[in-house]
């Protein structure tokens, strides 16, 4: 469906069609008008397609059924239990030919027996089917379950739990049909991977759709209760709460766009602020519905189908409770989630993704491998966006976004195509081996666009003040290189910048690509350019982008350095690409690093003194195993610095700790110190704020801000051998030191 009428609505002032909810039963009000008015729509159109003798023509048809009877029994109106029983004799007797041959509505299409089983159960507890249609629904139902036992697909992904979860419903619905024991064995089997562990999946599209399947099958079962109590339960709760942005939507990732399946998220969450009581998961599912539905206006099928569990499971004794998200934080984990989503003033967003196939669930992985001709994706949905940022708003404008879903033809030809999976197509850094001499870089490293597999893992994140930093690593044993990405994050202004730190672990010839997307740009120059998208495309939608925000991305530090831009197509449309690279062999154990600034600047903000801000503080090697960085925030100088070979200071090879504080300093500038990573801002009172993380040591300008104190009797190893300067180290720090007297 085309919803370019929208063109006009805002994304930063989405227009309510109805008050915002200011407690729960306002919410639930809200919601049972919303799903009334929408049901009668949809109804009227399904009359007009059965006056017409026609099929219905809407895919999500059949969700609408899930609406009429949860609405029904919060409501009791009668007219929506008769509207349910024609809708679902109409599908039962629109598949049966002259010749009373039952034609499988549902056909090779999957996600909808469970509504219509529901359904269909709902209304005969009600007695409002004759015993001649219990038949015809029961025949229909056999005839769509039937069809569905040569397909498996299975695993902790969401078409696996779906074929199993239609078989399990089915078999309750019709538990006397022919091969009931069948469908009942072929759904357990299925569905099992999805009971007892995590998704394989990485798209925020399915992860919704999935875990509600699980929650609504465990319904049925009358196990609920029981996988409430879960971890595995309670995470993808958390989860959606986590990432859910200042303007009440949620990020794509992956298989994702921004509007789909937002009303199962809505259900989600729901299901648990009622179960759990705690009134922080309705308010996000509050934001989340207000904001889409003030976009859509009207509810599709699917978001009726959502929606209808979201009433039957809201519990208005609850009270909505506030949802402050302000901070930068980790999404729940580093082993499963894999994300990092950084906070800051003017409602700043920034979606940083590392999350890799995982360690887990092998089992369905090793068969998506096997069975699915999708060559471009991790297993399962996942895009190749390790260490990417999927996004960065501010102001409500979106100024970094993610590739989207596929495109657009290959939606329409229903198959899987090539391209916006691949790693060109995300804000990160693309590898290759090889070496193109006289080809364009852009067209070679696009000419590969299947998925390589790579290892992610979390290395450092902690708040500090005026500085929000994070370290991750990604491992290309294929393309043999280690790549950390160092994000600095001001919540104050938005200001981020980002370090790549790249160890060759194998010579060869190779190419590094520091690729960013940012749409449409507005000036450019040497190795920067100022941008902003009008829109933001989802298919054959558009989100209607404010202009409060320009972006800035800059490359600094560019020596052997080459940047350019490019128009690709991506996200459904034109897009220029802005992107800076390395080709070269590359010896063994040699440091590369690439540096980039992303300054959101207020419309018609843009100063060229900008571009002059981030520095670099050169050392005396300039090898790429340390760096530091000057720039100014608010006015006031900060200095950084960045231990980008964490084996520097581990000398002390006969004896524990390795580690030794006179070898591992390093002094950037006026900062000195062993740390990790570590900051010190100058504030205009004389006072010196000041962080770090994994020191034993942190001086500025002469003057000892951290030390910690000596240990004689740390040292574990052979007499002798023992540094002097005994000291351990303190993971993490951050304070104000006092302006230093005159």
């Amino acid at each position: 469906m085309t919803h370019l009428r929208h063109a006009f609505v805002s994304l930063v002032l989405l227009i309510p069609i109805s008050v915002s909810a200011v407690d729960t039963a306002s919410f639930r009000a809200q919601l049972q008008g919303d799903l009334r008015r929408n049901l009668e729509r949809h109804h009227a159109i399904a009359a007009e397609e059965r006056a017409q003798n026609v099929q219905p023509t809407d895919f999500s048809y059949p969700y609408m059924l899930s609406g009429l009877i949860n609405l029904h029994a919060q409501t009791k109106e009668a007219i929506l239990l008769t509207w349910a029983k024609e809708d679902l004799l109409w599908i039962a007797r629109c598949s049966v030919d002259a010749h009373g041959k039952i034609s499988p509505f549902f056909g090779a299409s999957f996600r909808f027996l469970p509504s219509y089983c529901d359904a269909y159960r709902y209304l005969q507890a009600q007695g409002v089917l004759t015993p001649g249609e219990v038949a015809e629904v029961a025949a229909q139902i056999t005839a769509c379950a039937d069809i569905r036992l040569n397909r498996a697909d299975f695993g902790a992904q969401n078409r696996g739990l779906i074929y199993g979860a239609e078989l399990l419903f089915c078999a309750q619905a019709v538990p006397t049909a022919p091969q009931v024991d069948r469908w009942q064995r072929q759904g357990e089997a299925l569905v099992y991977d999805s009971l007892h562990g995590w998704s394989v999946e990485d798209a925020s599209i399915y992860e919704p759709f999935w875990f509600n399947y699980l929650l609504t099958l465990t319904e049925m079962r009358g196990e609920l209760a029981e996988r409430m109590k879960l971890i595995t339960t309670r995470y993808y709760f958390d989860h959606a709460k986590a990432l859910l942005m200042p303007n009440g939507l949620m990020p794509d990732w992956g298989d994702g766009d921004w509007t789909h399946s937002w009303a199962w998220n809505v259900a989600n969450l729901v299901l648990a602020g009622s179960h759990y009581r705690d009134g922080t998961y309705l308010e996000a599912a509050r934001q989340l519905y207000e904001a889409n539905h003030a976009y859509y206006q009207e509810l599709t099928g699917e978001a009726i189908g959502g929606l209808g569990l979201a009433v039957r499971w809201l519990d208005a004794a609850v009270p909505l409770a506030p949802l402050i998200q302000a901070k930068s934080a980790e999404v729940v984990d580093d082993l499963i989630s894999k994300k990092i989503v950084f906070r800051g003033a003017a409602d700043t967003y920034a979606l940083f993704n590392y999350r890799d196939e995982g360690p887990y669930g092998r089992f369905t992985r090793d068969y998506q491998h096997a069975q699915l001709d999708a060559h471009e994706e991790k297993p399962h949905h996942g895009h190749a966006d390790e260490n990417a940022f999927g996004a960065l708003i501010q102001a409500g404008t979106v100024l970094l976004a993610d590739g989207g879903y596929r495109g657009v033809s290959v939606v329409e030809l229903g198959v899987f195509g090539r391209g916006w999976r691949a790693d060109i197509f995300h804000n990160r850094i693309v590898a290759r081996t090889g070496f193109p001499a006289q080809a364009d870089v852009f067209d070679y490293l696009l000419a590969d666009t299947t998925y390589h597999q790579v290892q992610t893992e979390k290395i450092h994140f902690g708040t500090f003040g005026s500085l929000d930093y994070a370290r991750t690593r990604l491992v290309d044993e294929e393309r043999g290189y280690t790549g950390d990405r160092i994000t600095l994050f001001a919540p104050e202004s938005g200001l981020t910048i980002i370090v790549d730190s790249l160890l060759i672990d194998r010579a060869g010839s190779k190419i590094f690509c520091n690729t960013w997307h940012p749409d449409q740009l507005l000036e450019q120059g040497d190795n920067w350019v100022l941008a902003h998208a009008d829109q933001i495309s989802i298919r054959q939608e558009s989100w209607p982008n404010p202009h409060t925000r320009d972006l800035l991305i800059q490359f600094v530090g560019n020596r052997d350095k080459v940047a350019a831009t490019r128009v690709i197509d991506r996200r459904f449309h034109p897009s220029s690409a802005f992107y800076q690279y390395l080709k070269n062999y590359f010896f063994k154990g040699q440091r590369l690093t690439f540096v980039t600034v992303l300054r959101p600047v207020p419309v018609g903000g843009f100063d060229r003194k900008l571009l002059d801000e981030v520095k670099l503080i050169t050392d005396e090697h300039d090898d790429g195993r340390a760096l530091g960085l000057h720039f100014m925030l608010g006015g006031e100088a900060i200095t950084v610095g960045l231990k980008l070979d964490q084996t520097i200071g581990l000398t002390n090879l006969r004896g524990r700790p390795m580690f030794d504080v006179t070898t591992g300093a390093i002094t950037y500038g006026a900062l000195r110190t062993d740390a990790d990573f570590a900051f010190v801002r100058e504030h205009h009172d004389g006072t010196r704020e000041f962080g770090f993380q994994y020191a034993t040591a942190l001086s500025f300008a002469g003057t000892t801000f951290f030390e910690q104190q000596v240990w004689p009797k740390m040292y574990q190893g052979a007499g002798g051998f023992a540094v002097s300067d005994r000291r351990d180290k303190m993971p993490r720090w951050h304070a104000v030191a006092p302006a230093v007297k005159p």
